[in-house]
């Protein structure tokens, strides 16, 4: 005769604490489970339910590092409320005949989609689960497993009572939701349990807050640069992202500083390699320079000025603002978003030095109608690889006429000769420039004005209608302005960096390729190459012509 334990797993026992299936193994049929027909033949008068488990938040599934020290994966806590519902559906007299299970999901959050309660919704509403086997009932440890919200209760009942015949059961039995007493009982306690749901939420936003205003770090994994008391220094990181934002302010491409992360043997705080995304977030977190920051806005006091916290910092302030204006707002720390272009207007760097400031002045002749008119075809040239000269490893190459190529080598030298000489001849007669920003008063004026708007809504002088009609512009007004004053220091700072320094740091290869080509586009408008003499294999810097800016 076949063994069957009612409720739980057929010819197999139940898992023991220490080990366990994944969430996934927890879904479908019951292993060793007859067809429908038999089952019903086995047992004509016993109540088959599907049974339903939910978790809001698998920790297994997060910390890979507390995960690794149990013996349980990713599932653990659905898997135990499974279990206790084969206990409880065996002590009922009741045989499961499917497993619904949403782990890692929350049920209080409208945007949340939880597909096994849909599909447990839809099951019921037919009265079969898929695989054809009859549906008597719902089992689950508690009635917040399927609800925090009075919709999805509301609908869970609607599609368990078509048929009236069918049970809601919890440790404490089956329950006949078409009857007025159960209806309002389970109806409190779906009040209940969203008041909880709400007043949970409220706690942990008023633990966060309370450590905001006290100035204390963020919770979770440890930030680089500091110890795992998130409060003082890690020495060899903090020197390191303090190099990295003053070297980035200088115009040092991400890749170059994530170089040199590299070559001094560090990785990120979970010992990944860090790249040029990661330590963009490092150096403008706002914490760099001890300020707050919460759902990607700086956390200002009772006068406007940003919290300080009580961690060691890297860098000042004065200095991360400067480095967040070398990045357009999609790659910040307070605009998380893909990569985007950097700010100086220089083209893309990419391996050549002189790629896309090259101009080719080959001739080229159109028909119009029964005329041929020529026309220069000035389209921008770039580097490629070539494996035809020792002397010339890499070409400059016109790509939209194909016709016009010049040695690399040779015009990265000639173009180094001319630039030097410029410079050289800049400071015999440089003198420092004294930079003002011209909006300081209007950034002032603004301001001012929110902060007094601010302290009239504080002072119920005026409607909350009024204030957050009027303090959203005030706000996006200040946040811009300051944003266009930080990238004017920053690009003020690099300009005004003396032409002898320039020719110092170009030759000691302080600069890398990005801070190069930055140099050059502010020297040159262009400059233009005239075709090769043909059967002249010998590179001819009298084929350029620089075209200075003014």
């Amino acid at each position: 005769m076949l063994n069957i334990t009612r409720g739980g797993t057929f010819g197999a026992a139940v898992a023991p604490e220490d080990t366990g299936p994944d969430d996934l193994e927890l879904r479908g049929v019951p292993a060793g489970l007859p067809s429908p027909e038999e089952l019903v033949k086995l047992h004509p008068d016993t109540p088959f339910l599907i049974a339903y488990s939910r978790i809001s938040d698998d920790w297994r599934k997060h910390n890979k590092k507390k995960a690794a020290a149990s013996a349980w994966a990713a599932g653990k806590g659905v898997a135990n409320q499974h279990r206790r519902n084969d206990k409880n559906a065996a002590r009922h007299g009741a045989i499961i005949v499917h497993r619904y299970t949403d782990n890692d999901l929350s049920a209080s959050k409208r945007d949340v989609v939880r597909p096994d309660f849909l599909a447990m919704q839809r099951d019921l509403r037919r009265g079969y689960t898929p695989e054809g086997y009859r549906v008597d009932g719902v089992i689950c440890v508690d009635q917040d497993r399927v609800q925090r919200t009075n919709r999805d209760w509301e609908d869970f009942v609607d599609a368990l009572t078509l048929d009236s015949a069918r049970r809601f059961y919890t440790p404490s039995g089956p329950m006949d939701l078409t009857e007025e007493s159960e209806i309002i009982k389970t109806g409190v306690m779906a009040v209940v349990n969203k008041a909880e749901s709400l007043k949970k939420k409220r706690r942990i936003r008023d633990w966060h807050q309370d450590r905001i205003l006290d100035g204390l770090p963020h919770s979770g994994p440890r930030p680089f640069g500091w110890d795992d008391d998130r409060i003082h220094l890690r020495p060899a990181e903090a020197d390191f992202l303090l190099w990295a934002i003053r070297e980035r302010i200088k115009g040092k491409a991400v890749k170059t500083l994530c170089l040199e992360a590299k070559k001094r043997g560090l990785t990120g705080t979970r010992g990944g390699e860090i790249v040029p995304q990661t330590l963009t977030q490092m150096m403008t977190a706002p914490r760099v320079c001890g300020y707050r920051a919460n759902r990607g806005e700086l956390v200002l006091d009772d006068n406007g000025a940003p919290i300080v916290g009580v961690w060691e910092t890297i860098a000042t302030p004065e200095e991360w603002r400067a480095v967040c204006a070398t990045f357009k707002d999609g790659s910040t720390y307070l605009a998380r978003g893909s990569g985007t272009p950097r700010i100086t207007g220089i083209p893309k760097t990419i391996k050549y030095l002189a790629s896309s400031l090259l101009r080719c002045q080959r001739v080229l002749e159109d028909e119009v109608g029964d005329k041929k008119k020529e026309r220069v075809c000035n389209n921008p040239m770039g580097g490629s690889k070539t494996n035809r000269s020792k002397r010339s490893p890499y070409n400059y190459t016109c790509h939209k006429c194909s016709r016009n190529a010049i040695s690399g080598p040779m015009v990265d030298k000639q173009i180094e000769l001319l630039l030097m000489a410029k410079l050289e001849k800049a400071q015999a007669t440089y003198k420092a420039p004294e930079v003002v920003w011209p909006l300081e008063a209007q950034l002032k004026q603004k301001a001012d004005k929110l902060a007094k708007l601010e302290a009239q809504w504080e002072a119920d002088e005026i409607s909350d209608e009024m204030f957050y009609r009027l303090a959203p512009k005030l706000e996006t007004e200040v946040k811009k302005l300051r944003r266009e004053r930080a990238r004017f220091e920053m690009e003020a700072r690099q300009g005004s960096e003396a032409p002898g320094d320039i020719m110092r740091k170009w030759k000691s290869g302080e600069y890398d390729l990005e801070q190069k080509r930055k140099v050059l586009f502010e020297v040159f408008a262009a400059i233009q190459v005239a075709p090769g003499e043909k059967g002249n294999k010998m590179p001819n810097p009298r084929r350029l012509t620089p075209i200075w800016k003014s």
